[in-house]
């Protein structure tokens, strides 16, 4: 359902989860259409209900909303600059145009299972879906063999606990929960930054920081061999 007030527009997707970097490349895009004053693509999260309310939103209008909720929501000198807004995002979120047949050979994994089978040699596994489902994941990548970048934030402290317990009993590493940043064997996964490689490794609970810490290695003339982030609770 769409609401426009005073050029403000708003759009809720039920149930369409979207990790944080394809709502910051959407986000960016609204925001880049000419007379949009403020747009943002954003989870329906208590914290982010309050940004809308502070945007100009309505109680009204975000009552109701669940974090699993995809909410587009664009404020605007007119109307038509609103819409414009909105109808990047869609475009951007169905990919930028018309998708292409694949090719009979390059079938899309239905599972994490399909996926580590058809890749033969992957040893990790990046899992970013709502946090209530995040832990079934990161089990389901364990007892594949794989390592775990949890880049999924409100995982319950419990299964965090059972998790790393579990990772550490098969040998195997879990990052997370909120691991937005690593680089491992000069792989980046997450946002991670371009450096040159050397001996330093970086191990940090802010993936910001640790990209702090790679760009002043990298221009002091050093370099990075591998980046973990551990995500920010102390289990201790």
């Amino acid at each position: 359902m769409i609401e426009v007030t005073d050029h403000r527009l708003l759009e809720v997707r039920r149930d369409a989860y979207v990790d944080s970097v394809g709502l910051l490349n959407v986000s960016q895009e609204m925001q880049d259409v000419s007379d949009v004053t403020w747009a943002n693509a954003l989870m329906g999260t208590p914290a982010n209900l309050e940004l809308l309310q502070d945007a100009g939103f309505g109680a009204g209008e975000v009552e109701g909303l669940r974090a699993n909720d995809l909410v587009l929501a664009v404020v605007a000198e007119s109307e038509d600059a609103a819409r414009r807004a909105m109808d990047v995002a869609t475009e951007s979120m169905r990919g930028g145009g018309p998708e292409e047949a694949a090719p009979a050979e390059a079938a899309v994994p239905r599972s994490l299972e399909e996926a580590a089978a058809s890749l033969g040699d992957a040893n990790i596994a990046v899992v970013s879906v709502p946090g209530e489902y995040a832990a079934l994941e990161a089990h389901k990548a364990l007892s594949a063999g794989l390592h775990v970048l949890l880049f999924s934030d409100h995982v319950p402290v419990e299964d965090e606990v059972t998790l790393k317990r579990r990772a550490a009993d098969l040998g195997l590493l879990v990052m997370g929960p909120g691991a937005g940043t690593a680089m491992l064997g000069g792989a980046g996964l997450g946002f991670a930054n371009a450096v040159r490689p050397g001996p330093v490794r970086v191990v940090a609970a802010a993936g910001t920081g640790a990209q702090e810490a790679m760009t002043l290695l990298h221009r002091w003339g050093s370099g990075v061999s591998d980046v973990v982030g551990v995500g920010g609770r102390d289990l201790s």
